[in-house]
């Protein structure tokens, strides 16, 4: 009922306020009824100002009369919950089992807990301190693969966990995916996987091109880093790395694709001065990229859509030619300003299934209660998902490659996988993949600290379910792959294993809740970091005894001033395959409890990863013809833009020349006269080409 009277109050508030306003209005008008031109101008701008006042009015209204009047409290006991969105039913049926009352949806200030699917709810939510809310303010950007992926490659170390993926938005990303894709081919020569053609020039064979490329990236690496790099430097390299013809994609425009179709078939001399005059001594070349699991015979990536999860938006592609009109298509389509390129994992885990031997990965279930002091807990037992189609590296059907596709079937619990398997592989997740998936949980969530902290300050009683899906290769090492935050609850499960993974799903929701209640209402008290060192340094003078593990980061690991691996090996040992706690925690494992950050720390944190993200990183989107002019058409002056050579051109230049000279082929375009664009000079035997 206060409402309902603010609401009267300002409503009649406003209908004196739109009267006094129109007195005003008329007696402006009255005082400038001399002045006939601008009476019309008056009238529009009092109607203007009579509006606005209405809705200041009306804003305030609603304002007031949820703060001057609020709704009363309810007790810190109150058993209510509110549930929206799509994977909430199991989260429901454990609290009606409880005997919680779910409160309608219009009412968020009304209940003890409210559970959304959507984590920017939490920004839009006005709740109270003594309620609960299921996301951080800010967690979305876990979700997105794009921003995830420029934190981790901060520092070096996760390349132990993390595939190879770049950023297409921008040129700096496009430049670095090319470069990553021609040094892998070249690695793929070299370690025979795959056949190795002649290149069409007598005595060079594609191992001395792979070499060739190889010594020219590490040159560049070593002292030559700031200039553009041009690892193909004539059309054999590219032929041979990259496939014969032209690259682009079918959908540029004809006259691009006439300058590279030109230069490789009058440039394809049996006599090329680069072959001839770089020779190369055969010598063993450091892998610039410690990722030798993830590739293949194939040069296979995955071109994915940042901000959508459940393997939509997920491509499977090999070849150069195939990725980059992918990609062409998603600009054309307005989705190619979110997508990113991943390494593929060409190697993967296979399990026999009765179709075949099939891929698969993991979903793993990680509880952040805290992200200052940064406290996390992971569930032991893990769900498989198996591929409905048998593994081929030549077919790219999507169900061989995808295991996320919303196919309710192919769930399997971890035992009932390690009794398919051969009797070591228990063993061996005990002792080596489980301690080095939770190693590359911790850095995953330390290395995202500092961009969620500040901004999860905000919900003092704010808690997250992630789940974080991991492939395996062939030698059972974890590759994180995406972070989901409101991951499935598997209430639509089917399948041979339906009853056991509903009873996991039962057992880990359960025991969730219970813990965050516990911690929240302060009825059990988390051990602080310091009591986890009292505890470690008790169990190191006593006669207990570890069982050894296999870490993701040893101690001979390169030091970097962002370095995730020294704080990851900074964590407890008692933390490392998961603490047990006592308690409400069920079989929840705690494996970090950091230190507390004041908020000055935090913010200077926040602030260097921003800079470290985007520093030297062009927000504008760059067209893949551009790029590709400069890996497929190499010469030893500098590369530039189209606007860049307009610029020089002469200023006596009419428009229709300058229209003439940019929309017409190099190859038919007169050299007579200043309408020629001499976008670059490429040197060959017989003459030059004009590009």
């Amino acid at each position: 009922m206060a409402t309902v009277v603010v609401d009267e109050q300002y409503s009649w508030s406003s209908d004196k306020g739109t009267a006094n306003d129109t007195t005003d209005a008329t007696a402006t008008a009255e005082g400038d009824a001399g002045d006939a031109g601008d009476a019309g101008d008056e009238r529009r701008a009092t109607k203007r100002a009579r509006q606005s006042s209405k809705r200041k009015v009306a804003k305030k209204a609603l304002v007031l009369s949820a703060t001057v009047f609020p709704t009363p409290l309810l007790p810190v006991g109150q058993k209510t919950f509110i549930c929206e969105g799509n994977s909430c039913d199991l989260v429901r049926r454990v609290l009606v089992h409880w005997g919680w009352t779910e409160s309608p949806a219009d009412r968020p200030t009304a209940c003890r807990l409210k559970w959304t699917f959507r984590s920017r709810d939490a920004e839009k939510s006005v709740l109270e301190p003594w309620q609960l809310i299921n996301h951080f303010h800010g967690s979305y950007y876990l979700s997105n693969k794009a921003f995830l992926g420029q934190c981790l490659w901060c520092c070096p170390c996760c390349s132990k966990f993390f595939p190879r993926q770049y950023d297409l938005r921008d040129a700096w990303g496009m430049r670095c995916f090319l470069r990553d894709f021609v040094l892998t081919a070249a690695e793929q020569v070299l370690r025979g996987l795959v056949p190795s053609q002649p290149s069409g020039i007598t005595g060079i064979s594609p191992k001395e091109v792979a070499l060739r490329v190889l010594k020219r990236h590490k040159e560049w690496s070593k002292g030559h880093a700031d200039r553009p790099e041009r690892l193909l430097r004539c059309p054999h390299e590219t032929a041979v790395l990259l496939g014969r013809g032209c690259l682009l994609p079918r959908k540029i425009s004809m006259h691009q694709r006439v300058h590279v179709d030109v230069f490789l078939s009058r440039s394809m001399s049996p006599e090329c001065p680069v072959c001839r005059e770089d020779p190369v001594i055969p010598g063993g070349e450091d892998s610039p990229y410690q990722q030798q699991h993830l590739d293949g015979p194939q040069n296979i990536w995955a071109l994915k859509e940042p901000c959508v999860q459940r393997g939509k938006g997920v491509t499977v592609l090999s070849g150069l030619a195939q990725l980059l009109e992918d990609y062409e298509q998603h600009r054309a389509t307005g989705q190619g300003r979110d997508c990113v390129a991943q390494k593929y994992i060409e190697r993967p885990l296979l399990v026999a299934q009765p179709y075949g031997r099939a891929k698969c990965d993991l979903r793993v279930w990680v509880l952040v209660l805290d992200w200052n002091p940064l406290t996390a807990f992971v569930h032991p037992e893990v769900y498989f998902r198996i591929a409905t189609r048998p593994f081929e590296v030549d077919s790219m059907e999507p169900k061989a490659h995808k295991t996320n596709c919303r196919d309710n079937e192919n769930r399997i619990p971890m035992k009932a996988l390690f009794e398919s398997l051969d009797s070591g592989c228990s063993e061996r997740w005990k002792t080596r993949t489980w301690p080095r998936l939770l190693d590359a949980i911790r850095a995953s969530l330390l290395a995202t600290r500092c961009t969620m902290a500040p901004t999860a300050r905000s919900a003092a009683k704010a808690f997250e379910l992630f789940g974080l899906d991991f492939g395996l290769d062939e030698s059972w090492q974890p590759w994180l792959l995406e972070i989901n935050t409101s991951p499935c609850m598997l209430d639509d499960c089917k399948g041979d294993y339906e009853e056991e993974i509903k009873a996991w799903a039962w057992e880990a929701t359960e025991s969730l809740l219970k813990l965050v209640l516990a911690v929240n209402e302060g009825s059990w008290k988390l051990p602080n970091f310091a009591d986890l060192q009292q505890k470690e340094a008790e169990s190191d003078a006593g006669p207990v005894e570890r069982e050894p593990v296999e870490r993701l980061f040893e101690e001979e690991q390169v030091e970097h001033p962002h370095c995730l691996s020294q704080m990851v090996r900074s964590v407890p040992a008692c933390l490392a395959s998961g603490l047990s706690l006592e308690g409400p925690c069920g079989r929840w494992r705690l494996i970090l409890r950091e230190k507390a950050l004041d908020e000055m720390s935090l913010r200077q944190a926040h602030e260097a990863l921003q800079r470290r993200i985007f520093q030297g990183i062009s927000a504008k989107e760059t067209s893949v013809s551009k790029l590709l002019r400069e890996w497929l058409l190499p010469s030893e002056e500098e590369p530039i833009s189209n606007q860049q050579a307009l610029r020089r051109m002469s200023k006596t230049c009419s428009k229709m020349s300058l229209k003439r000279a940019t929309s017409q082929p190099a190859c038919l375009r007169s050299t007579k006269g200043t309408s020629t664009i001499n976008f670059r000079t490429i040197p060959l035997k017989a003459g030059t080409l004009e590009f």
